[in-house]
């Protein structure tokens, strides 16, 4: 990573630790708790759907900069996305967003609310690796 990209990511990552998008509870739907027992970090995220299948999010966090920045942008990446679209999101996401550089230089803080956003989704939307594995095999090739 260059310099100046670096820096970009520093600066995105210090404006959504101070402004978080998506703060705040939703009611009235769902929502999934989390914490990072080795740093401290704790999360809420809170899922709701419009009619159309359209997922609202918001977060609630105590903890390091990084985690808590992370969530903010993840969930600003994620919006207008349907349950199934979330679903499959992995840790490629905030490597593509953040540079593997920030992930993996601290990746319990960095992924905490990827894992809780696949997990929010999953129960909502259904795990794709599981309703695979209940189809006949002959679907499951094709």
């Amino acid at each position: 990573m260059s310099a100046d990209s670096y820096l970009e990511v520093q600066t995105l990552l210090a404006d959504h630790y101070r402004n978080p998008r998506h703060w705040g509870v939703a009611a009235g739907g769902a929502s999934r708790y989390g914490r990072s027992p080795g740093c401290g970090d704790e999360q809420v995220i809170y899922a709701t759907a419009r009619p159309g299948g359209e997922v609202v999010l918001s977060f609630r966090a105590k903890g390091c900069a990084l985690s808590r920045a992370s969530t903010s942008i993840l969930l600003e990446y994620v919006e207008g996305l349907s349950w199934a679209e979330i679903s499959v999101l992995d840790e490629s996401v905030l490597l593509d967003l953040l540079g593997p550089e920030v992930v993996h230089s601290r990746p319990k803080c960095a992924l905490l609310g990827l894992g809780l956003l696949r997990e929010l989704a999953q129960q909502r939307h259904g795990d794709p690796a599981e309703e695979r594995r209940g189809e006949p095999a002959e679907r499951r090739r094709g």
